[in-house]
């Protein structure tokens, strides 16, 4: 179509899943956002763990025999030990759940989300 503008063509015709399927017209762009999304979330509690151990590693050293200090540490350490267990579960507990709901074939429908069409 040739207007004013010179020939624009539609830009959602022309976009079609390549050959990793994360792009389309079908709404996978937020699917696949919203998937990533959460594995930098997953990422990022990894890296929160490993600065809060190294901060109370060096709680440690710098304590000089206070109690407190140790124990605070301590705490510290396995405060980001859980924190890293709950997230590592959570994400076991959902390809878990998928497996159980939706079988073999798409066990990972909940870690990796995707939307099925018709096909063209």
């Amino acid at each position: 179509m040739l207007g004013i503008f010179g020939k624009v063509t539609n830009p959602f015709n022309v976009l079609a899943p390549d050959a990793t399927g994360y792009s389309g017209t079908n709404g996978e762009g937020l699917i696949t956002l919203l998937s990533n999304l959460v594995k930098v979330a997953i990422v990022g509690a990894g890296l929160y763990t490993l600065f809060n151990i190294v901060l109370a590693g060096y709680g440690f050293l710098t304590a000089q025999g206070d109690p407190k200090a140790y124990q605070k540490s301590t705490e510290r350490i396995w405060r980001s030990f859980v924190g890293l267990l709950i997230v590592a579960s959570t994400y076991l507990i959902a390809g878990l759940m998928g497996y159980i709901i939706f079988g073999r074939q798409y066990w990972d429908i909940l870690i990796n989300p995707r939307i099925f069409t018709a096909g063209p």
